[in-house]
């Protein structure tokens, strides 16, 4: 699935305080353009309500921040630190995120378009009721993350661990599993959000074993 990449300004405005300026935008009413935001450290920080447009963050720790409600738009996000962050009712368009942590972060209710996810250790991520409408996830860990009641159209998963996660009423129908890591997924009893998803023999057995089938090889 190819993604329409952020448009990402040739040279943003590099931001020192970036706290300062997100307290101004806010009291302000303002959407915050075309900033480099490199190297923060913003632990905890309320960013919630913000609205962001082509801006780059690069090598940022932002981790227990409260994200919510934000709208963000061709943005970029490198090598940041976003683990345990509130990011529940945010709106994407066209935002990437590559060799990101998000560890134990929360994105549930939010909507994604164009998203893509690259190297990003996501581990125990909630995007529980999400939309996702275009998003891709390459070589990423995923392991024991919350994907239950989303919507996926379409979404995009390689080289991904998936192992544990939680895809309970998320309709997997046309998406490519072969080249990730399934074991334990948490779904229905009947396994129907399985239904059409492509999956290798190997798989295949493994998920038969669940429903009491006797696999011979």
């Amino acid at each position: 699935m190819e993604l329409l990449p952020p448009i990402l300004p040739k040279h943003p405005q590099p931001v020192e305080d970036f706290p300062a300026l997100a307290e101004s935008a806010r009291e302000e009413d303002a959407p915050i353009r075309g900033v480099l935001v490199e190297g923060a450290r913003l632990a905890g920080a309320d960013l919630s309500g913000l609205t962001l447009e082509g801006a780059v963050f690069r090598g940022c720790r932002l981790s227990a921040c409260l994200w919510q409600d934000c709208e963000l738009t061709h943005v970029s996000f490198v090598d940041c630190d976003l683990s345990g962050s509130r990011l529940d009712g945010s709106r994407w368009e066209r935002c990437a995120w590559q060799d990101c942590k998000g560890v134990g972060a929360g994105l549930s209710d939010s909507l994604l378009r164009q998203v893509s996810f690259l190297r990003c250790n996501l581990e125990g991520i909630n995007f529980s009721a999400a939309r996702m409408k275009g998003v891709d996830f390459s070589r990423c860990l995923l392991r024991n993350g919350v994907l239950s009641g989303c919507v996926l159209s379409p979404a995009a998963f390689s080289h991904t661990c998936l192992d544990g996660v939680n895809f309970f009423h998320t309709l997997l129908k046309d998406v490519d599993l072969t080249t990730c890591s399934i074991q334990g997924l948490i779904l229905s009893d009947s396994m129907a959000e399985l239904k059409g998803a492509v999956v290798d023999i190997w798989q295949a057995a493994g998920l038969a074993r669940r429903l009491g089938l006797v696999v011979r090889e």
